[in-house]
């Protein structure tokens, strides 16, 4: 631990602060103890400080601290019981207890310990008021080492009040087991140095909510000027309104800096919750937990603590095995319940994660049926990701037995809707047998949002940008063939997939003015289903101040808030998960899978959407390979392909890359030479051809493939028809109306194990 503040460990840093505001109340308390000695409350006000000292003390390995505080809470313990009446002696000797602890944090303040300091004196002094004998004669100062401060000499020396010593004998420095600083050329430095309490101040949540208030008022009016700066030709009021703008940019990131605390301040009783958790249900689990630094608005801080710790009691109970059902799994008998938070695109990401048993779709499925919350086909239609968001409707509980800890089938629903309240959304992703994580995005703060503003008829109306994808544009010659029809539902073809479509002058009833033939698209998420919203102009982007609708509003499903813009006209802040449920967006993407799947023949088996990249090979022909198998797209110069026996490789990485030809085979040279094989045909150009290589990854070797172009990324069912099945292929399905094979990855890949790999390796070497 380093002897500076600066280097000071963080928890030691608290603990300092928080116990010097705690001696100073003692003082004060001590002093209306002597005019009231029998007041209960102030007794039991000192003995509570006290024995918090002590107690972190000895977490902290302070042990003359612990020492010194020990016997000063026995002494306290006896005034509070009644067995000891409050005298001035015994004032006097606790006085000197808290003198000496005082002394004790400024020693560990300045060298990071407490070992230096001799308590003994203080000690006995207060053992002798327990014990009832006499108390030692008190020196003037019973703890000091330097005694250069001590001024008892009825004629001191001059150097006592030596000018160069003053900076020293601050309350702080003066602490009689800190030796002195020598005087010398540096006392600028010395008067730099701030101590644990100068250096932090306590405000009051309170305050702090009236500043952000107070700052989100001059945002209103900065937009306002920054309008009026728009529409004049006067330099001097464009230019001091982009100071004005500059100036409460920076004053609303400070403000809010103010507002924010770390992770830490929501986790810190996590491993109680879950040692008590996992002792009741019988389980071993280990919390390990990342990104403790990472911050968040207070406020939504306090809003999350409850549906998260939701979720990690169910990570315990429902997630993770009993110790011998793990190990019959093969699985380490203690389970892992895995914390993360970090910043992602203006949001913070909670991460809960369990190495437990996951879940099961058809287990969701059928309870889900029995409980009547989705009929037989509707769970036919729905996806594997759908079927496991119904643990989110109310009522669901999969649980055997009601206990009390689960089993009511009240809390996962619950925990969406605190969740979605503040702006926030969540995800959940399973693999049966390996585990679950459930994703949780919150925004930053909720005073001051980022937003998309749109006009819908006459008026405006802004989309928080943290459920904002993308925006599609649709000119009037293609927005009639960019709306398709699906089970009777209006749907946009984008890059392949289905997206529903809602209408926002349907939804809330206002007129289309201007809009013409042509669309806007704003492509928005709320939480798994993402569908398109049809509006008349996109206006701007803009940093917004949420205000709270009226009570007589709150009820709207259609709208979060309010904001003021900077013509002084109200623009209300759109609800996109109410906008979701209004239009029934679920129901909706539920549909356009089933009536999908019946076109394609594929009835009502059950089947998971897959993410392909489409390429085009060199013959022309389309084929796909699972996105989650690539592991980047290179473009390469033509010349850096060689060969290796019969392989082509390109150095990639520091390793040698084989490259395969999805036509079948290893990978030519498409007419071009490469040096040492022959010369390549005369070029006009001095442009070297390129290729482009999509590095796919199996097991642990890298596998580069050989393609002319790519054309799209695709979410389909990974519904196969055999006929295509052959040598590298899986088998062949319909993507955008071209019939595209689907590689068998490790086919292509298996000619390059590891065996493989040393041949081709050596047989590199040798050449």
């Amino acid at each position: 631990m380093s002897g500076s503040s600066d280097g000071m460990d963080e928890i030691v840093q608290e603990f300092l602060v928080e116990s010097h505001e705690n001696l100073d109340q003692l003082d004060r308390d001590f002093v209306e103890l002597e005019r009231s000695p029998g007041s209960r409350d102030l007794l039991a006000s000192v003995f509570r400080t006290i024995h918090t000292i002590k107690g972190t003390s000895g977490f902290l390995s302070f042990g003359n601290l612990e020492k010194v505080t020990h016997v000063g809470e026995n002494l306290l313990a006896q005034l509070r019981d009644g067995d000891r009446v409050l005298d001035a002696a015994t004032t006097d000797v606790l006085l000197r207890m808290v003198d000496a602890v005082r002394e004790l944090l400024a020693l560990i303040e300045a060298t990071g310990g407490d070992a230096d300091g001799d308590v003994d004196g203080v000690v006995d002094a207060v053992k002798a008021v327990l014990d009832g004998t006499s108390a030692p004669a008190v020196e003037p100062e019973p703890v000091a080492i330097d005694p250069e401060p001590v001024a008892i000499d009825p004629e001191p020396e001059p150097v006592a009040v030596e000018p160069e010593r003053e900076p020293v004998v601050a309350p702080v420095a003066t602490a009689g087991s800190v030796p002195a600083e020598p005087a010398g050329d540096e006392p600028a430095t010395e008067q730099k140095k701030r101590s644990a309490v100068d250096g932090s101040i306590r405000v009051d949540v309170d305050v702090l909510e009236n500043l952000m208030q107070l700052v989100g008022e001059l945002v209103l009016s900065r937009n306002q000027i920054l309008q009026l700066a728009a529409e004049s030709a006067e330099a001097d009021l464009v230019r001091s309104a982009h100071r004005l703008d500059l100036i409460s940019s920076s004053l609303q990131e400070a403000v809010m800096k103010t507002r924010m605390q770390p992770m830490d301040y929501l986790w810190a009783k996590l491993p109680r919750v879950v040692r008590d958790l996992s002792a009741q249900c019988g389980k071993e689990v280990d919390l390990v937990m990342h990104g403790r630094e990472t911050e968040l608005d207070r406020t939504l801080l306090d809003a999350v603590k409850d549906p998260l710790t939701h979720l990690v009691r169910n990570a315990v109970d429902h997630g993770i095995e009993r110790p011998g059902a793990r190990e019959q799994a093969g699985k380490p008998r203690r389970g892992t319940l895995t914390l993360r938070a970090y910043h992602e695109s203006g949001q913070v990401v909670m991460e809960i994660g369990d190495d437990g048993k996951g879940l099961d779709p058809d287990a969701i499925g059928r309870k889900a049926v029995d409980k009547g919350l989705v009929s037989a086909g509707e769970l036919a239609a729905m996806s594997r990701r759908q079927v496991l968001d119904l643990i989110f409707r109310p009522g669901f509980s999969t649980a055997e037995a009601v206990t009390n800890v689960s089993g009511r089938g009240v809390g996962m629903d619950v925990v969406r809707t605190n969740i979605e309240k503040i702006g926030g959304s969540v995800d959940l992703t399973s693999t049966p047998g390996h585990g679950t994580v459930c994703r949780v995005t919150i925004p930053l703060t909720l005073a001051i949002i980022p937003a998309l503003i749109v006009r819908q008829g006459a008026e405006r109306y802004a989309i928080p940008q943290a459920n904002l994808l993308e925006l599609v544009r649709m000119n009037p010659e293609d927005a009639t063939k960019g709306v398709e029809y699906v089970a009777g539902v209006p749907v946009h073809r984008l890059r392949g997939r289905l997206l529903p479509l809602l209408d926002l002058g349907g939804q809330l009833g206002v007129e289309s003015v201007g809009r013409g033939d042509a669309a806007t698209i704003a492509v928005l998420r709320s939480d798994t289903d993402e569908f398109g919203l049809v509006v008349d102009e996109v206006v701007e982007t803009q940093e917004i101040v949420v205000k709270p609708l009226g009570a007589a509003l709150t009820s709207l499903q259609a709208f979060a808030g309010a904001a003021v813009m900077g013509d002084g006209r109200i623009a209300l802040i759109l609800d996109v998960p109410g906008l979701a449920a209004a239009g029934n967006v679920a129901s909706t993407s539920a549909s356009i899978t089933s009536t999908l799947r019946e076109e394609a023949g594929l009835g009502g088996a059950d089947s998971d959407l897959r993410s392909l990249l489409v390429v085009r090979t060199e013959g022309a022909r389309n084929v796909a390979v699972p996105l989650e198998k690539v592991a980047r797209l290179e473009e390469v110069e033509v010349t850096a392909l060689e060969h290796v026996g019969s392989t082509t490789v390109i150095q990639y990485r520091g390793d040698l890359l084989p490259i395969v030809e999805p036509d079948g085979g290893y990978s030519s040279y498409g007419g071009y030479g490469v040096p040492g094989q022959g010369e390549a045909p005369a070029q006009e150009s001095l442009v070297v051809p390129t290729v482009t290589i999509v590095v796919y990854q199996h097991g642990a070797r890298l596998v580069g493939l050989r393609v002319a172009e790519i054309v799209d990324i695709v979410e389909v069912p990974l519904v196969l028809s055999p006929i295509g099945a052959r040598a590298g292929s899986l088998g062949s399905l319909v993507v955008n109306g071209n019939i595209t094979d689907v590689l068998d990855v490790a086919a292509l890949a298996a000619p390059f194990a590891a065996d493989e790999a040393d041949a081709y390796l050596e047989d590199s070497r040798a050449r």
